[in-house]
């Protein structure tokens, strides 16, 4: 059977097969373990042309010189070319991450395609690239300064195989909006969705070189990490990927963005009513079968609300549905691939062999031939054990009991290397805040679950008269990173597009 989608690198506005003629890197649907796809394996010389010619695009074509305008509009133009093809797109991102769900819209798919326009209306309306200072007078003359801002140059993004095309969208349309131009290289195993970007730049008229896409392993992300001629790398995947790109990118002193891992905690206060624990049951891991750095993997629960917590899980089981992530009915697609299931079920030993109790889950589900699933699996440990401190990237809960203090739950919330993200839930929103911002994560929530009225949102649903904005996506607000070893700098919004700029102070006299 011929593979669905095919395509050619994309380099300084051309397809091509590349040093190797097309070797290929195959693409398989997680599911069903059919190959879907098939792109060529870039070699280091195929990245090193297109980093050549993104230099050239930058120093010598108009991009950069381009007015924020002018460049707003091209990415607009990227944004409506993938919307008219929304539906590929959401097949193709299916068929290759196994995403099942609301996510699959609202993240994966065509919920990422505003970033083009929000970033675009950055560059064009509310980026300040000038900061200009009064001149003064003085005994040589008139004299003053301001503060502009430039883009960073040649930006290298790498990026992982859980939400790819929404991460390669969350990097390449701040850096182009900036006037940045961009070597993308995606994962060797969700390659696809990146070159319907390159589709969507050339059929909106990028001049060549601003944006290029290579495909590969290891090899191709060093030649983007070591090469002289990249100014910056931005990178999501995991801290140990991201501390040898740190290393790497070190002797050109490349600015680094890096999106790295992640153990956030969810902290239940002892305030809150059974009824709350009860509801909890598998938490976030059903999400894109827990392949996610941000999700809340770690149920700090009060000591007298785990039987109720336990009675949830069990009322909420019969409701998993595992499978084809083309049913709607689906609740929990696959794995990405075998080493990945293989690396979930090592650590879910560990936790076994450390003591943890296995409330549901641990194994893989009866009835599959093809596909990489995993049931969904929830533990009971403590927060000294593998289970609580790695993150397993997989259907895995980790529920730890503690006595739902506030300092205790503090201190179990940041005995962790990572600071990503988390929640707090109280029975009012105050003590949930009070606790949230002494956790050292980049993302949190704080939740009150007291028995409060619902408020009547009334006229515009708490937004406007004149001010109201819909929603039209993720990515577009706020400020998405961490602390610690979760990273370094932040995506999402002006502190995303921000990161893609230098700053540079001139006097005049």
């Amino acid at each position: 059977m011929s593979a669905r989608w095919q395509f050619d690198l994309y380099i300084d506005g051309k397809w091509e097969k590349g040093e190797a003629g097309g070797s290929p890197i195959e693409v398989i649907n997680p599911a069903t373990e059919e190959v879907i796809g098939v792109v060529p394996e870039a070699s280091p010389k195929d990245a090193a042309r297109a980093i050549e010619a993104a230099r050239r695009a930058f120093d010598e074509g108009p991009w950069a010189w381009m007015k924020p305008a002018e460049r707003a509009a091209l990415l607009r133009r990227m944004g409506e070319v993938l919307r008219s093809r929304g539906a590929e797109l959401r097949e193709l991102i299916v068929a290759q991450t196994g995403s099942v769900g609301f996510m699959t819209d609202f993240v994966q798919a065509a919920g990422s395609i505003g970033m083009f326009d929000s970033n675009a209306a950055l560059a064009e309306h509310s980026f300040a690239w000038v900061e200009a200072v009064a001149p003064t007078g003085g005994p040589m003359g008139m004299g003053g300064s301001a503060i502009v801002r430039e883009p960073v140059g040649v930006v290298g993004a790498i990026t992982p195989f859980n939400f790819p095309f929404m991460l390669n969208v969350v990097k390449t349309a701040p850096a182009l909006a900036a006037g940045c131009t961009v070597v993308l290289k995606p994962h060797p195993w969700t390659p696809l969705d990146a070159f319907l970007i390159a589709q969507a730049a050339e059929e909106a008229g990028l001049p060549p070189g601003v944006f290029n896409v290579v495909t590969g392993h290891a090899e191709v992300g060093e030649e983007l990490t070591t090469n002289p001629l990249v100014d910056m790398i931005t990178m999501t995947g995991s801290t140990a990927t991201g501390k040898r790109i740190m290393a790497a990118g070190s002797a050109t002193m490349k600015r680094l963005h890096l999106e790295l891992g992640g153990k956030s905690a969810q902290v239940v206060l002892d305030d809150v009513g059974e009824d709350y624990a009860r509801s909890i049951g598998f938490g976030a891991v059903l999400t894109h079968c827990g392949q996610g750095c941000v999700l809340q993997t770690r149920l700090l629960l009060p000591e007298h609300l785990l039987s109720a917590y336990k009675e949830g899980v069990e009322a909420a089981l019969p409701a998993v549905r595992i499978g084809d992530p083309t049913d709607p009915e689906t609740t929990l697609g696959p794995l990405i691939r075998e080493q990945q299931r293989q690396r979930v079920e090592g650590l879910v030993q560990s936790g076994i062999s450390e003591g943890a109790e296995v409330l549901c889950g641990a194994k893989r589900p009866e009835g599959f031939d093809k596909g990489f699933f995993y049931e969904p699996t929830v533990m009971i440990g403590t927060n000294d054990m593998r289970i609580a401190q790695e993150e397993i990237f997989g259907p895995v809960l980790t529920v730890i009991p503690y006595s739902g203090n506030d300092k205790d739950a503090v201190r179990l919330a940041n005995d962790s290397v990572y600071g990503l993200g988390g929640g707090v839930v109280a029975a009012g929103t105050a003590r949930a805040f009070n606790v949230a911002r002494q956790i050292r994560a980049g993302s949190m929530s704080a939740q009150g679950v007291g028995n409060v009225p619902l408020v009547d949102l009334g006229p515009g649903g708490g937004q406007g008269p004149g001010w109201g904005e819909a929603m039209a996506g993720i990515g577009q607000k706020g400020a998405f990173g961490g602390y610690k070893q979760s990273g370094i700098g932040r995506e999402w919004g002006s502190k995303g597009f921000e990161a893609f700029t230098e700053v540079k102070s001139i006097t005049w006299s």
